[in-house]
């Protein structure tokens, strides 16, 4: 039903490109870009700030978090059909030549409301779906930690789209259905693992007028496979336990396999700008199968002020599990018929409670920033965040250390960016 090969999107969307294009001289083709360069700064030593999960966590003060260099090529080849290609650079991985592309689609409208787009496609599940890694679009120097970053599970869709599209004497609405295959890496420690999805549906209402608009979104991802390193070695090495050692071990296996784990995902979003005040809120939940990950409530309220060329905002953001801690039943080490087994056994249990505590999160904030619109295209953005996390899990914060959060854990971080369109 749906590409096994990723390489497949980028290979047919340059084929359309070709056949689109071979019998039409009057096509347009406009190419504009975007740049962010970053100054990220932090408090804490063991714990990495990262505003999207697929971005590598880095320690210290860098300009590495949340610098980015973007292109995007639109290519009207009629008045039925046009094509976008937007590559991006940032601080992730790069395996192969698709990963350098966050968009590369066909569209063909159909009628003044019917149209349908095919290939890799963003996202378009929030406010910032469209243009989310272009910094200059947005009002903060870095969006709020508490929403983006796990919203950042997926960033596209390997598929198709329909869209409709309806104006009103009040404002415009507009309702999009996706189908495609994804995948998700999650960066850390200098390790790539991923989660990859066999299919992804998306659903997304949105009502805009000049100075307001609501959106409302549904998604669920089927999971396909995952790659987490000593995770599926842990995952292999329970097959083999006894059940007499530890009764649980073959369940705790199979909760480990995201094959067949669906994920859930429901969020609302408002934004309101008229010329003075900037106003933008949205919330989320995140229901999820896979054991290592627990279901997430999330969401933020943001307010600034339009003053001249300057912009002051304040921003809240909270994040929290919904669940109870998941205590994990230890072996029976009286059954354990070779003794040299039992402190093995010990490891694996004391390890896996502790990925499960610190996968938890219960994480809130408070923001100031400013932002300077000093020039055409440009923008100066500085922003101070307090963050409060409660313990024992860190959650979304990259770390290289065995970190455990007693009871609260208070960190600084302050990101300066100057942002540009072109």
């Amino acid at each position: 039903m749906f590409w096994n090969n990723r390489k497949s999107v980028f290979v047919i969307t340059c084929l359309l490109f070709s056949i689109c294009s071979a019998g039409n001289v009057n096509a347009q083709v406009s190419v504009n870009g975007f740049a962010t360069v970053g100054y990220t700064s932090s408090n804490a030593d063991d714990l990495v700030f990262r505003s999207a999960i697929n971005r590598w966590p880095e320690e210290g003060s860098n300009f590495k978090t949340e610098s980015a260099l973007g292109l995007q090529l639109n290519y009207q080849v009629s008045d039925k059909v046009d094509i976008v290609v937007q590559s991006l650079l940032e601080n992730k991985n790069y395996d192969q030549v698709m990963d350098y592309f966050e968009m590369a689609f066909v569209r063909y409208q159909f009628d003044r409301n019917w149209s349908a787009r095919a290939g890799r496609i963003n996202y378009n599940a929030y406010l910032l779906s469209e243009y989310v890694h272009v910094g200059y679009s947005y009002l903060w120097a870095a969006p709020p930690m508490e929403y983006y970053t796990p919203s950042s599970n997926l960033s596209y869709i390997d598929g198709a789209e329909v869209q409709y599209r309806k104006s009103y004497s009040s404002g415009v609405l507009q309702a999009a259905l996706a189908v495609g295959t994804s995948k998700a890496d999650v960066l850390n420690n200098r390790s790539n693992y991923f989660l990859e999805y066999d299919y992804v549906f998306n659903a997304s209402v949105m009502f805009e007028t000049d100075e307001w608009a609501i959106k409302g979104t549904l998604s669920q991802f089927h999971g396909k496979r995952s790659f987490f390193g000593s995770l599926n070695t842990f995952q292999a090495n329970l097959r083999e336990i006894p059940s007499t050692w530890w009764p649980e071990a073959q369940a705790m296996s199979d909760d480990l396999d995201f094959e067949g784990k669906h994920v859930n995902y429901a969020a609302l979003g408002y934004s309101y700008n008229n010329g003075e005040y900037i106003v933008m809120a949205e919330m989320a939940m995140l229901d999820v199968e896979w054991s290592v990950l627990g279901n997430l409530a999330y969401g933020y309220a943001s307010l600034g002020y339009i003053w001249g060329d300057f912009t002051p905002y304040v921003t809240v953001a909270t994040i929290n599990t919904t669940e109870k801690r998941n205590v994990i039943a230890e072996p029976d080490y009286a059954e354990v018929t070779d003794p040299t087994a039992i402190p093995g056994l010990a490891r694996m249990y004391f390890g896996y409670q502790y990925l499960l505590d610190i996968s938890r999160i219960e994480q809130s904030s408070a923001a100031v920033g400013i932002r300077w619109d000093f020039a055409a295209n440009w923008a100066l953005k500085a922003q101070f965040t307090a963050f409060e996390l409660q313990g024992p899990g860190y959650g979304m914060w990259g770390s290289d250390q065995q970190v455990s959060i007693e009871d609260t854990r208070d960190v600084n971080v302050f990101n300066l960016n100057l942002n540009v369109i072109f």
